[in-house]
């Protein structure tokens, strides 16, 4: 028992120094916004201020200290300032990438001044050693000074925010940036300082967990992913909770470091035929645990579709897809030359190259086509080559079966991957995946006991029907296998992207909430994603490591998977040809074959590409390809001849086969609702509702802001989930505990009042996703002969009520606003649907769209039998085209009836007009 108190302790100091860097997160979350992965490089460079930089100028301790805070609290402000500031408004994918870019530029100069290896240095706190249980361990003074100095820091910054005014202007930025700085407030000096705040607290936890740790630039860089974990868990907000995570994480990883051994003081644990514990050494189980918490934490937290009201990110640009047969046979033929011409040591460059273009494509189909961002890639990568060599080594597998059995298994991976990404998304998404990354590094990949340590597993000497293929031996053979296989899985790519797969995958990009609405499975769309991913990476990673004959997967560590986003993006992740420029960084790549060409070392390679990543993604965050694709685009304008225009992309010819709109009878009752009631918390926002809507019928909802309105809608539709007794019927189908997509499925469609377009298709295309469900063998046959579906006959109808014909090529934001509103419409008509609800379809329009919006939501009721709820406050709208009027106030159903009797009746005057009304005779 003494034993297990005291290394309570020494995990209670180490969590303690967790929970400063991971404060240090908080404090720049709630002051701009930003998960900031640089803050371990934060740490790592104050520790090496502090301990190399200060000794070697002769400066005194006293002198150490505010070097060592002081350059990273200027690092901190710098990084926003000229940074972060400027990227606002770009995405969380943009912001996050910056941050790794920031990471990955230090990290580089750290390397590039400091080395790669480990140094022990002393504590500057008292490090007096105490037994004070009577055994054979003992505890260091400074392990109590650590404890102490991340609880009064804690308590500090929670006065800060609670008792001062810059707490609590940082407390109004974050929520209202725009109405603080109407107030005088700047969000960008509130930022500054917390970004220096929080960049301090990160070198102070460098310095303190050096002498724990080494000095050493990695171990530093990395105690980000432990803090990570502890900010997670307090939501990136509340300090105490933060605190405590991390308290529980350094104690739980000491704890299984220590006795996740054969023989410990608590007995024998596990014995020597124990598979798990067996084979997983003690450090690989207990570093893997804070990632585990990520995992569980985001599971549990997460929703299955994103929330209404959360931030509707703009990805990179997306390329077209097409292919150019002779650009691709003039880019094979160049690289087989440069293949042949280079001496051996650059060809095996060039392979190292085009393999990581391979894992950087599976980045391209995961994040850049379907909008999840993964930093898990590497570590499949690295998964699919352990089991290629093992199939190799124990099973004596030939190595095209050992390849397609790696594959085959990442994939399964990959899918497992998807399970928890089914309810995260945007960074949290990212957090997972790079727990997980974690997890299968510490697991498999550092595992000697499963990987044979330095000596790695042998494989021997690879060789295809007979022809040897080894990278040792024969660079150049492996160089151009792995380049056929990047031509191949690239066209499959850009298959994908001009196929009925690649709109779905694209449309789930763009808005997920809208994909759902429309019967798109997004389960289904992300495993398919992850898997597909998952096998790109495999196979990039087993042609990476198989170009030695003895594996080691070392390069396959979680740093190597941020590094591959950095790579991807500059290249350009919404690009196939950007997976090969980002597979040109890589580390033995031919990009540092050139940097060393010119007398650079490796860690030169990872300063470009951090500053080339900065650069980019405040010019450009599309990155090098859409570049490339815009100078080609302007040559090739400026050298066609006069008149001559480029041909437009085919468009699918009608099906003849095409399914006719639902047949319905007029002013049947097609949907009926009844004890609708949603409770948030302890507020009740809607009570008891009922409702019912026939064919050709529009039942419009009235009722003054926050009554409840669209949260009927959400309710309705799936979005959120109403309390117990709620009956929603459409037809006999009960559709209570059906998903938003199933009930689109069904019938029931929706609009949304912020329109929620998938503003990365053209109008066609949005229309065009909604063009039934294809079978699921086209997931695969999309591959390699991708197919586009053609307009149903709702969709054609949709295209000439909403008179769209002449914008069917056109991007959404290319469109005036009143035609969006129509374009949201149509795009919901062309679902075919039985039930359509719209919500608040004329807010914005003038006068004169009013009136044509109200006519033609009469024609869609008259003509296609569509039964209609419609969300309106202009009453004008309500009386063209309504045939009855429901009336919300306070989540309450208050009247229903004909529209002129219920404008009229006392009590909807009250709710409704009676603000407007006491307002008019004021004024008057």
């Amino acid at each position: 028992m003494n034993d297990l108190l005291t290394f309570v302790i020494l995990g209670l100091s180490v969590g303690a120094v967790y929970a400063l860097t991971a404060q240090g997160l908080v404090l720049i979350y709630r002051g701009s916004g930003v998960v900031n992965f640089a803050q371990g490089a934060y740490s790592m460079i104050g520790a090496y201020l502090f301990y190399s930089v200060a000794p070697d100028l002769g400066l005194p301790q006293a002198a150490a200290w505010p070097l060592a805070l002081g350059v990273p609290a200027l690092l901190g402000a710098a990084t926003h300032l000229l940074l972060m500031k400027h990227l606002r408004r770009a995405s969380s994918l943009v912001r996050l990438v910056a941050t790794l870019g920031v990471f990955a530029l230090l990290v580089g100069i750290g390397y590039q001044l400091w080395g790669h290896g480990q140094d022990l240095v002393v504590s500057p706190l008292p490090d007096t050693v105490h037994n004070l249980f009577g055994t054979g361990a003992g505890i260091g003074q400074d392990r109590f000074w650590i404890i102490g100095i991340a609880f009064v820091l804690t308590l500090g910054l929670v006065a800060l925010f609670r008792w001062t005014s810059f707490g609590r202007t940082t407390e109004a930025v974050a929520e209202n940036p725009v109405a603080a700085a109407a107030l005088g407030k700047s969000p960008d000096r509130v930022a500054t300082v917390n970004w220096m705040i929080g960049a301090v607290l990160a070198s102070l936890a460098g310095i303190l967990i050096a002498p724990v740790l080494f000095l050493s630039v990695e171990a530093l860089a990395l105690i980000v992913l432990r803090s990570l974990a502890a900010a997670l868990v307090g939501r990136f907000y509340s300090f105490w909770r933060t605190l405590a995570a991390a308290l529980v994480i350094g104690v739980v990883e000491t704890l299984l470091g220590r006795y996740i051994t054969n023989e410990g003081p608590l007995g024998p644990v596990v014995s020597d035929n124990n598979l798990l514990f067996g084979t997983f050494t003690a450090q690989s189980v207990s570093h893997s645990a804070a990632f585990l918490m990520i995992v569980v934490v985001l599971f549990v937290a997460g929703h299955n579709l994103p929330i209404r009201g959360e931030l509707l990110d703009r990805l990179p640009v997306l390329g077209t897809g097409r292919v150019s047969v002779p650009g691709l046979l003039v880019a094979v033929a160049i690289t087989a030359v440069v293949i042949l011409a280079v001496p051996p040591a650059w060809a095996a460059s060039v392979q190292v190259s085009l393999a990581a273009a391979i894992i950087c494509l599976s980045l391209v189909v995961v994040t850049g086509l379907t909008g999840q961002i993964s930093l898990a890639q590497m570590g499949l990568a690295g998964t699919g080559a352990w089991i290629a060599g093992k199939l190799i080594q124990t099973q004596s597998w030939p190595f095209i079966p050992a390849l397609i059995g790696a594959v085959v298994i990442t994939m399964a991976v990959g899918v497992l991957i998807a399970i928890p990404a089914l309810r995260t998304r945007g960074v949290n998404l990212a957090l997972l995946t790079f727990g997980l990354s974690v997890v299968l590094s510490q697991l498999i990949l550092q595992n000697p006991a499963l990987t044979g340590g330095m000596t790695g597993i042998d494989i021997g000497t690879l060789n295809v029907f007979g022809w040897a293929i080894d990278g040792f031996d024969h660079p150049r053979r492996l160089a151009f296998v792995t380049l056929g296989l990047l031509v191949a899985v690239s066209v499959a790519v850009a298959n994908v992207r001009r196929s009925w797969t690649g709109l779905r995958l694209i449309a789930l990009r763009s808005n997920e909430r809208a994909a759902a609405a429309l019967g798109l499975d997004s389960a289904t769309i992300k495993v398919y994603a992850f898997a597909l991913g998952a096998a790109l990476a495999a196979l990039g990673g087993v042609l990476l490591a198989f170009r030695q004959q003895n594996l080691v997967l070392t390069e396959f560590s979680p740093f190597a998977s941020v590094q591959l986003v950095v790579f991807t993006v500059i290249g350009g992740i919404g690009f196939v040809i950007g997976a090969v420029g980002g597979g040109t960084f890589a580390p033995g790549g031919i990009g540092g074959q050139i940097l060393h060409s010119f007398g650079l070392g490796t860690n030169a390679l990872e300063i470009v590409s951090g500053a080339m990543l900065l650069i980019i993604i405040l010019a450009n965050p599309s990155g090098m390809a859409f570049e490339q694709v815009r100078f080609t685009v302007l040559l090739r304008d400026r050298f066609r001849p006069a008149g001559r225009q480029a041909a437009p992309p085919p468009v699918p010819a009608p099906d003849a086969a095409k399914a006719a709109p639902r047949e319905r009878a007029q002013g049947e009752r097609v949907f009926e609702v009844s004890g609708l009631s949603v409770r948030f918390g302890r507020v009740q926002a809607v009570n008891d509702v009922r409702l019912d809507v026939g064919h050709g019928e529009v039942l419009a909802l009235i009722g003054p802001n926050g009554a409840g309105k669209t949260t009927v809608i959400d309710a309705l539709t799936g979005f959120v989930r109403p309390d117990r007794g709620a009956r929603i019927r459409l037809g006999d189908a009960a559709l209570e505990d059906w998903s938003a997509a199933r009930r689109a499925r069904a019938g029931l469609v929706r609009s949304f009042q912020s329109l929620e377009l998938f503003e990365d298709l053209t109008v066609r295309e949005n229309l065009l996703v909604t063009a039934g469900t294809p079978a699921k063998v086209r997931y695969l046959t999309d591959l390699i002969r991708p197919r586009m579906p053609a307009l149903t006959a709702a969709g054609e109808a949709a295209v000439q009520e909403f008179g769209l014909a002449d914008d069917l090529a056109r991007l959404p934001d290319e469109l005036p606003h009143g035609r969006r509103r129509l374009l949201a419409i149509a795009r919901a008509v062309a679902a075919d649907p039985a039930v359509l609800l719209l919500d608040e379809p004329a807010a914005g329009l003038s006068e004169q769209e009013t009136v044509e919006l109200a006519r033609l939501i009469r024609r869609l009721a008259d003509n296609l039998g569509i039964a209609v709820l419609v969300i309106e406050h202009d009453m004008s709208f309500v009386r063209t085209c309504a045939d009855r009027v429901a009336v919300l106030n306070f989540g309450t159903l208050i009247a229903d009836g004909e529209p002129e009797e219920i404008l009229r009746d006392p009590a909807v005057v009250a709710a409704y007009l009676g603000s407007d009304a006491q307002a008019e005779r004021e004024r008057a």
